[in-house]
């Protein structure tokens, strides 16, 4: 279980969270049920304890990366790895992160852009991307069809394509794994889920789902939020509002949402996959005269989300380890260079939830742990 792996329990956290769910209108110590036989209150009892259990182990940060062998000897310098950053605030963190462990290491690092909007440019950018020799090129959150053309043309260069925040691993020829793939999406969407049954104490509510299909990674999220939904609270219902990547870019999205939470008519939780695409959500709802009417919870929250929940504009978010994913890639690339076995810690993205009481100071990449750079760096023999 991914929640085994997480070190300390913030019992501060989950008490706020239990009695949050005890003052919910209409709360009471068993959560409802869609039956009346006595298996399936017991079923529903126990998901919701499991689900409890969950935000508890997922409230507190850990203190050190997962566990990764140290390298045998430094890495080689003087190589090179090349970010392709798409149009999305987002997507520059990982490729900060990424610049900032070359340096670490005393390697060339290169950034282009792209268009997640476009597939063409993303492969125009990878052709790019050869003539500076790397040994590698990340990118994320692009199917493995978009770019498996140019997977032969990086195999013959002796390079590699890593693509991080898919539905799926990347497999084949000139590929290396990345990190956030269906295991992260399954974890995420249950933390949401459970956040949401914890509040709720277990009781029937109306929830909108927001997310953007065309980012293969969301639907994973989705599946597993509804999944757990439906197991800790059968009589809960689930609507989807889904948006384009032109609508997300062109800030029209928000006006989808804010049409759906008119139209269902006792909608209580409005939970979105990404952060981002709620980040403006609380001064939407304000202007259409629905302030205050709805509960927000969101994975991947950056900053402006954070501050939401701070201000008591949104109830949860999920940390955004973005820039921690840059150093994550740069692993990769070190070991793959050196011929070294890829630990499983370099492709997890294990989720937090943030509340009130752990998000200190809002910052855009919540990265955990604090010093996790100096570790790495241990690990690498560059310290």
């Amino acid at each position: 279980m991914l929640a085994n792996r997480l070190t300390g329990v913030s019992v501060a956290v989950a008490a706020v969270l239990l009695m949050a769910a005890c003052s919910s209108a209409g709360a009471s110590d068993s959560p409802a049920t869609g039956g009346s036989s006595a298996s399936t209150n017991a079923d529903v009892t126990a998901a919701l304890a499991e689900a409890r259990a969950n935000i508890e182990a997922h409230s507190s940060f850990p203190t050190t990366i997962p566990a990764m062998d140290p390298l045998p000897e430094a890495p080689p310098k003087g190589k090179t790895v090349v970010f392709l950053q798409c149009e999305q605030d987002q997507c520059h963190h990982e490729g900060d992160g990424l610049e900032a462990a070359a340096k670490a290491v005393s390697w060339n690092f290169k950034r282009l852009n792209f268009e997640a909007a476009n597939p063409a440019t993303l492969v125009s950018a990878l052709k790019n991307a050869l003539q500076y020799n790397p040994v590698g090129v990340f990118f994320s959150g692009t199917p493995q069809a978009t770019w498996s053309s140019m997977q032969d043309a990086y195999a013959k260069a002796g390079a590699f394509l890593a693509e991080s925040y898919d539905s799926e691993v990347p497999t084949g020829p000139g590929v290396v794994a990345g990190h956030g793939y269906g295991d992260h999406s399954v974890a995420l969407g249950t933390l949401l889920a459970d956040a949401q049954v914890t509040h709720s104490n277990g009781q029937p509510a109306k929830s909108l789902v927001v997310t953007v299909p065309s980012y293969p990674v969301f639907g994973p999220v989705t599946d597993s939020y509804k999944d757990e939904i439906a197991k800790t609270c059968p009589d809960c219902s689930v609507e989807t509002v889904e948006g384009t990547i032109p609508q997300l870019v062109g800030g029209q999205f928000i006006n989808a949402i804010v049409s759906a939470a008119k139209r269902i008519e006792g909608l209580k939780y409005i939970v979105s996959v990404n952060g981002s695409f709620v980040a403006q959500l609380p001064q939407a709802l304000k202007a259409a005269g629905l302030e205050g009417e709805f509960e927000i919870i969101s994975g991947k929250g950056g900053a402006a989300d954070q501050q939401n929940v701070l201000d008591g504009k949104a109830l949860f978010t999920v940390n955004s380890p973005h820039v921690y994913g840059g150093w994550q890639d740069m692993d990769v690339a070190i070991r793959t260079v050196m011929g070294l076995p890829i630990p499983e810690a370099d492709h997890q993205v294990i989720p937090y939830l943030l509340t009130k009481d752990n998000i200190g100071t809002p910052r855009d990449s919540f990265d955990v742990p604090v010093g996790y750079q100096d570790q790495f760096k241990e690990l690498w023999k560059v310290n």
